[in-house]
């Protein structure tokens, strides 16, 4: 688009790992300005421990240094933090205000900032102070007492940080609330956002709560047991979703696999009914399914209108032809160019890819775009304080 949608907005991001440096990402690619806030040397700790990750999540980010414990790192702190209109934060609670760089102390020279803070539990309670990842915030949510193998106990779901991002998208949808009711007054008050992982994934599993309230609290293997719902492996021994929900997309499966007797019978006629039928149904389907090669299936289901895809990994999902058609992965095999937002039309054409070589690396245009000089700058960089 001519110009994106954030442009003009500025943001400090004092996060680190994913929640935090996710949402900016996506603040980012939309326009704002953000500049990332790191410890001088060490920097965040993604780049040690992903750095193909941190390269991805920061690479349209301008990077400072600070010493935030030193009395000059402080006040450069609130210099940057004078002139913008976000702060994000991934501290445990309690740690900005010793820094001084909490809320109460940023608004006092920004009546208008926003202030969104990221923790694992939330600035308040009693687990407010624990550390936690995501495999605990999963726990506490209700997630794993439904995931995985629905005869077996709790399990380790997901193969991704879903916890994490939950927060990182409700942060994102709370910064751009906030923002929308700025600039909708003339006199805009500071705005605090309190953003717990936990209960953003607590969010997210709302509706399945609901459906599992309304269905008279069943066990787990009555609850999230599946009948043709699930993963199948094939004869070339790869592997196919297959989503019947629906009478018709059931009728549809029955149709090109022969189940005419399945078909017919109309105690499975719903969507739950064939789940509590699924020891009827899911071994024939399994046994059905390994007759033939994946192509088979994909071309046959497809044509059927059955609910069918590819189970992809890392080394072929770029190179599926839905992404290629969208064009979704830019250039070719290692030189691919991997999205930050989805919504092409909302980037900003004008993004800088580049990736800096290490914290601090845009010292010099921001603390000089404040009215230090190079000597200025030159001595708090040997003084450690950037």
């Amino acid at each position: 688009m001519s110009q994106a949608p954030l442009k003009n907005i500025r943001v400090l991001d004092c996060s680190t790992l994913l929640p935090g440096p996710y949402c900016t990402m996506m603040l980012a690619d939309m326009g704002a300005e953000v500049i990332k806030v790191e410890r001088a040397v060490s920097g965040d700790p993604m780049r040690v421990v992903i750095p193909g990750c941190f390269d991805y999540l920061n690479g349209n980010k301008s990077f400072v240094s600070l010493n935030l414990k030193h009395e000059k790192g402080l006040e450069l702190f609130m210099k940057i933090a004078e002139g913008v209109d976000v702060i994000v934060e991934g501290f445990r609670p309690g740690v900005a205000g010793r820094l001084g760089i909490d809320f109460d102390s940023v608004k006092k020279i920004n009546p208008s900032i926003i202030y969104c803070s990221i923790s694992g539990y939330g600035q308040t309670g009693p687990y407010a102070d624990l550390p936690g990842h995501d495999l605990n915030y999963q726990g506490l949510s209700g997630l794993l007492s439904i995931s995985g193998d629905p005869e077996a106990g709790p399990e380790f779901p997901d193969g991704f940080q879903v916890a994490d991002l939950s927060a990182s998208m409700f942060a994102l949808v709370s910064i751009l609330a906030a923002l929308n009711g700025k600039a909708r007054s003339s006199d805009p008050d500071p705005v605090y956002l309190d953003i717990s992982v936990s209960e953003s994934l607590a969010m997210l599993m709302m509706p399945r709560y609901f459906e599992y309230r309304d269905r008279n609290r069943p066990s787990k293997p009555e609850f999230m047991g599946r009948g043709p719902y699930g993963v199948f492996e094939t004869k070339d021994k790869k592997y196919i979703t297959i989503g019947v929900v629906e009478n018709h997309f059931w009728l549809n499966l029955c149709k090109v696999l022969g189940f005419d007797d399945l078909a017919s019978d109309k105690s499975l006629n719903t969507w739950p009914a064939r789940n509590q039928a699924r020891e009827k149904i899911v071994p024939r389907l399994k046994e059905a399914i390994k007759q033939k090669d994946s192509e088979y299936w994909l071309t046959v289901f497809t044509e059927a209108d059955v609910p069918v895809a590819p189970v992809n990994d890392f080394e072929n999902w770029a190179e599926h032809l839905q992404y290629k058609s969208r064009n979704f992965f830019p250039g070719v095999g290692d030189n691919k160019k991997f999205r930050r937002f989805p919504v092409e039309n909302l980037i900003d054409d004008d993004i800088n890819e580049s990736i800096k070589a290490g914290p601090g690396s845009d010292n010099s245009a921001v603390f000089s775009s404040l009215g230090l000089s190079n000597e200025e700058i030159d001595m708090l960089k040997n003084g450690k304080i950037i």
